[in-house]
């Protein structure tokens, strides 16, 4: 079954790098997080995701590693980055503690999540082994035509015929007016496709037989990473 979902702000986080990969996450998931949670007053945020990347996994073969971490907020509006960036909630809060755990200015991007195999569902989906790939278009490719392929497209997009436990993928819209120009490092990336697994053998089994990207994709931009999903606040238009 294949579905679209409101919007969602994606970002990759890198660690700074005096902190190992521990007190970086520990970090996010406490003091970071609870300011994070601020952003529900002013309904910036309706949902919130915390990818923190294993310290049990070896990078993807491959792969350039994509981050140290990756939040998954659940927003609405296409203004979102102009209402986030004067919201005093993330002005005197969770932008002021940026730098106290991160490495500089995060990516991001603003996407349509697509369910393409919803398995055991939302809920259930933090027991198990997450892999999120982040892809480009490949240059000349118009929007609409990545747009389709990308939402066709039934099984993982490097492993044609693979079968996780759950499949989605996150559309990057294309933003209105100079929004683009105005925040820097949003949009870098196309589409961003997570992939759920019983372990971590189990994915590296079926990465083994991957295949080269389609035509669509920069396959010399895409990076990755092995994570755990850890919710914060289910999305309220998907608690079961």
């Amino acid at each position: 079954m294949t579905f679209r979902e409101p919007l969602k702000l994606i970002g990759l986080l890198s660690r700074r790098p005096d902190l190992t990969l521990a007190q970086f996450s520990q970090h996010w998931r406490t003091r970071h997080r609870d300011l994070s949670l601020l952003l529900i007053r002013p309904g910036i945020m309706h949902g919130y995701i915390q990818n923190h990347r294993r310290p049990d996994a070896d990078p993807i073969p491959g792969l350039p590693l994509a981050g140290d971490g990756f939040p998954e907020l659940w927003t609405e509006g296409e203004d979102v980055l102009a209402r986030l960036g004067a919201a005093s909630e993330y002005l005197e809060g969770a932008y002021l503690d940026e730098s106290n755990f991160m490495d500089g200015r995060s990516q991001a991007l603003l996407a349509h999540e697509i369910v393409i195999d919803d398995g055991p569902g939302r809920v259930a989906a933090p027991t198990l082994v997450k892999a999120m790939l982040f892809f480009k278009r490949a240059a000349g490719v118009p929007f609409a035509d990545f747009a389709r392929a990308w939402e066709r497209t039934l099984s993982p997009i490097l492993m044609p015929g693979a079968r996780p436990k759950r499949l989605t993928r996150q559309l990057a819209i294309e933003l209105p007016g100079d929004a683009g120009a105005t925040y820097e490092g949003v949009q870098t990336y196309a589409g961003q496709e997570g992939s759920y697994w019983a372990d971590i053998p189990s994915f590296l089994a079926a990465w083994k037989g991957r295949k080269p990207a389609p035509e669509y994709i920069d396959e010399s931009a895409t990076v990755g990473v092995i994570v755990r999903e850890e919710p914060v606040l289910f999305p309220i238009h998907q608690e079961q």
